[in-house]
């Protein structure tokens, strides 16, 4: 994938620094509270998108509220989290809760498909104490499967996955992760590879990136 860093604007008073770092804390530390999970592996090929800028909202008056993949039997709670002033990009509260990120583009960005964005949502891939989680069964999305995002004001939006791949967070351009892209896309991020109970860390990530298809 060879994306381009968006332009990000006055979202965030630190700018993209900001971003780039909460993405960086994001990717090599989302998996603290996970716990062993069976390996998995990518399975479709990376569609190296076209970079493009587009706006990207503040904190959404029109709440992200459930996550829907048919494919996989998901149907979960989301809830919006910001970037704090450290730049960190918190990790989901639970095992079965899902967090949209509001520097990304709210889905329905315009209200019509081919408008632009990139929505940004992570959940964990199992969880301590508990087992698998939420984002356990990302490993077995197909090229093509449908994810509906749907939004507390009963809209919903239809995106069909384009990549599921596994990528090393220490040699990864991070802001790649959450670039903005010509058509609506959306990003799923959960942890894959190895855990090391040492750093309660997995070691690499899953990166899942659909486009919207209604």
């Amino acid at each position: 994938m060879s994306r381009r860093p968006p332009r990000w604007g006055p979202l965030l008073a630190a700018g993209l620094a900001l971003v780039a770092a909460a993405v960086f804390v994001l990717l090599v530390s989302f998996g603290h509270v996970d716990v062993p999970a069976a390996g998995q592996e990518s399975i479709a090929n990376d569609p190296n998108p076209s970079p493009a800028a587009s706006p990207t909202p503040a904190a959404p008056v029109v709440q992200v509220e459930r996550l829907v993949i048919p494919a996989i039997n998901l149907d979960a709670p989301v809830v919006a989290r910001a970037v704090d002033g450290d730049g960190q990009m918190p990790s989901p509260d639970g095992p079965q809760q899902v967090v949209y990120y509001d520097f990304s583009a709210l889905p329905g960005l315009g209200g019509s498909p081919g408008v632009g964005g990139n929505t940004v949502l992570a959940g964990h891939v199992d969880y301590h104490d508990y087992g698998p989680a939420v984002f356990a069964k990302l490993n077995n999305l197909r090229q093509g499967d449908q994810i509906t995002v749907r939004l507390r004001d009963g809209t919903q939006y239809t995106y069909a996955t384009q990549s599921n791949r596994i990528i090393n967070p220490s040699s990864t351009h991070f802001d790649e992760i959450v670039a903005a892209t010509p058509e609506e896309s959306l990003t799923l991020i959960t942890c894959a590879g190895s855990f090391d109970s040492g750093t309660d860390q997995y070691n690499e990530r899953r990166i899942i990136w659909a486009v919207r298809i209604g």
